[in-house]
């Protein structure tokens, strides 16, 4: 029985030493220690980084859809821009030329001369310079009279006397009221039905200097001239007269700046 007894303690130590064999080596494996209880682990987030883009070579490239193309020339640069407008007309080299912008204009105004319209001659005259009355061929800027528009009709109904110059050859006073100087040194004759008309071109010429492309050139004014060669033969065109009306371009239209009469002189 003693023998028997020692048998079956050596059997079951011997069990006992392969199940703690068997859990030993199950805590040990891949070296990590492990428990009977379960260990909750930390979850870590990983953000997943973006693969790397390809470099594309330069001509490779292209534009996106709303791509705007750069203008690549001065044309298509500017196409967008509007010209300033112009305030000043060009040079007028040809009397055609000065004829097709002013022609209109001109028979205007000479029609309120022949009509003593001078309400109407008071909105034709320059705005800002009025109008100069000369009454020969030479224009003396420092004693012609200048009017302004808004005077004309105070000085045509005035019985004063007003100082327009000297007469040819005698050198007496020019003292007349308006009335009297239009009908003398303005609208001798019926230009409006003058034979010969010209456009920056003289056409009567006397012996007193005629100075008027001098004081108003052709590169900024247009002179428009009413010419009578005569009335008499007797006198074979020593009688003649013209009637010489300055035009200047101001803001959109053309105005009246001077009213030079001309004739015969000594």
């Amino acid at each position: 029985m003693g023998s028997r007894r020692k048998i079956a303690m050596a059997v079951v130590m011997v069990s006992l030493v392969s199940v703690f064999a068997g859990c030993s080596e199950k805590m040990t494996v891949n070296g990590v220690t492990s428990s009977s209880q379960p260990t909750t682990q930390p979850t870590t987030s990983v953000t997943s980084l973006p693969s790397p883009v390809p470099t594309l070579a330069p001509d490779t490239l292209q534009p996106t859809a709303t791509t705007t193309p750069v203008a690549t020339t001065k044309q298509q640069a500017t196409a967008s821009v509007k010209p300033s407008p112009i305030t000043k007309p060009p040079s007028f080299s040809t009397a055609a030329d000065a004829k097709k912008v002013i022609e209109a204009r001109a028979q205007e105004v000479v029609a309120v001369l022949k009509e003593k319209n001078i309400s109407k001659l008071a909105k034709l005259v320059h705005p800002q310079k009025g109008v100069q009355f000369s009454p020969y061929s030479y224009i003396d800027t420092a004693t012609d009279i200048q009017v302004q528009g808004s005077n004309l009709a105070t000085l045509w109904a005035s019985t004063s006397l007003t100082h327009w110059g000297t007469f040819d050859g005698s050198g007496d006073p020019i003292d007349l009221t308006m009335p009297n100087y239009w009908a003398k040194f303005v609208y001798n004759a019926n230009f409006a039905a003058a034979p010969q008309i010209s456009y920056n071109t003289m056409i009567g010429k006397g012996n007193m200097v005629n100075n008027v492309f001098s004081v108003y050139p052709t590169s900024s004014y247009i002179t428009v001239e009413y010419h009578f060669p005569g009335f008499d033969t007797q006198y074979q065109g020593m009688d003649w007269t013209s009637l010489r009306l300055v035009f200047e371009y101001t803001g959109s239209q053309w105005y009246v700046v001077a009213i030079v009469h001309d004739q015969h002189t000594m």
